[in-house]
């Protein structure tokens, strides 16, 4: 069984993470940018970090770049994942690649919208995407269940490759809340009850060639 632990990037230990075990798969969600802020869907759409989201990036890679070990860094290809990444690989001084798995969930007509606005459009779609989410299916988007399908293919590769990790991937909130819950085995109806806020960090420790957790994560109601 796949375990993990999430917490604050900026706050934490990240010589601590890195040490933890022999290998670590770290997934850091990007920097703000200006739809987190305005509480808009991004989804698929191409937005750029803010200027709190570039110094949240700064921030982390000051800290990578504190630890002795060295590290992959891969991440999706939506430029606000890019953009955390590159600051982090031009500070460590490291290359990165791409992993279209890691993009974040297709909201479809959601996407550019607030949540007011939303609520007149779609009311019951938002009613069941807050109290069923694993049941909703994005028109012109895409479902949970298709989420969970390429996170379980990332992360086998993660275990099976394990002479790659350490591996810092820069993905996004709904990749990390699925990768949390098939780390703890648990169905996608819980998706909402995880918070992954802008930079943080969330361990995957691997262990005996298995990946495990070794504290529970930290747990919040989100909005979106």
């Amino acid at each position: 069984m796949l375990a993990t632990v999430s917490c604050s990037a900026c706050r934490g230990d990240i010589e601590a993470l890195l040490n933890w075990h022999d290998a670590t798969l770290l997934l850091v969600r990007h920097g703000e940018t200006e739809w987190n802020r305005s509480g808009r869907y991004q989804g698929r759409t191409d937005t750029h970090l803010s200027a709190l989201g570039i110094a949240q990036a700064h921030a982390l890679a000051e800290r990578l770049a504190q630890s002795n070990r060295d590290i992959t860094i891969v991440c999706s290809p939506l430029a606000r994942a890019r953009e955390t990444a590159d600051i982090i690989a031009r500070t460590i001084g490291i290359p990165l690649s791409f992993d279209a798995r890691l993009r974040e969930l297709a909201y479809g007509n959601w996407e550019g919208l607030r949540q007011d606005e939303i609520k007149q459009r779609w009311p019951e779609q938002l009613r069941r995407w807050k109290s069923n989410p694993d049941e909703v299916e994005f028109s012109g988007g895409e479902t949970l269940a298709a989420v969970q399908n390429r996170v379980r293919s990332f992360l086998h590769d993660m275990q099976s490759r394990s002479e790659q990790l350490p591996v810092l991937a820069i993905t996004h909130k709904a990749v990390i809340r699925v990768a949390l819950l098939e780390s703890r085995d648990e169905p996608l109806s819980r998706y909402r009850s995880l918070h992954i806020a802008n930079t943080s960090i969330t361990p995957i420790y691997l262990s005996g060639g298995r990946l495990r957790a070794n504290r529970p994560s930290r747990v919040s109601r989100d909005r979106y």
